[in-house]
């Protein structure tokens, strides 16, 4: 966490696999969840699930006195994408079974991963089950089979007071 009134780091845009250690998507936004599958005629087996976020680059101490919340955030829309998914299973717990609920984005809470023992899908590399856990919904969470990820920013981050970035935010083109 820096202070408001320091310098930011500068962000790469792209990230993989040997970053895990160091990234932390705890709080990020998932607002929108696609599938990549190949083309298994043409012998493509091939499958990506990717994650749209507004994934929150930093988290940064307000100076005294600045609104009351104490902390700010810097959020970029970005695209995580898992590669090579097998066994995708997605649990979002409803709140209610009246279908008068909107859709809202996903909050994620965690991301692990642990190595996939006697795995037959990329015998050349580690292969991994992940499970990314969700604070909203309350007990939601996604599982899969993957050997890596790539996460690109799709722009620079913004200065915030909140975690995540309005839709005009995430859609604009910066200058």
């Amino acid at each position: 966490m820096t202070e408001a009134g320091e310098t930011s780091m500068q962000h790469r845009r792209e990230y993989d696999e040997r970053d895990f250690e160091t990234l932390s998507w705890h709080d990020d936004s998932v607002y929108g969840l696609r599938l990549r599958v190949g083309d298994p005629e043409a012998g493509d087996w091939t499958s990506d699930l990717v994650l749209d976020l507004d994934h929150i680059v930093e988290w940064v101490r307000a100076p005294d006195g600045d609104d009351g919340h104490g902390i700010r955030f810097r959020v970029a829309p970005a695209e995580l994408v898992f590669h090579g998914v097998t066994d995708l299973s997605v649990d979002l717990p409803s709140r209610t079974e009246g279908m008068q609920v909107a859709l809202s984005a996903l909050m994620v809470d965690g991301v692990e991963r642990a190595p996939v023992e006697d795995q037959r899908v990329y015998l050349d590399r580690t292969y991994y089950a992940w499970r990314i856990a969700l604070n909203d919904p309350s007990g939601g969470l996604i599982r899969f089979g993957a050997v890596g990820f790539t996460m690109r920013l799709l722009r620079e981050p913004l200065l915030l007071d909140r975690q995540h970035l309005t839709r005009a935010e995430r859609e604009s083109r910066p200058e």
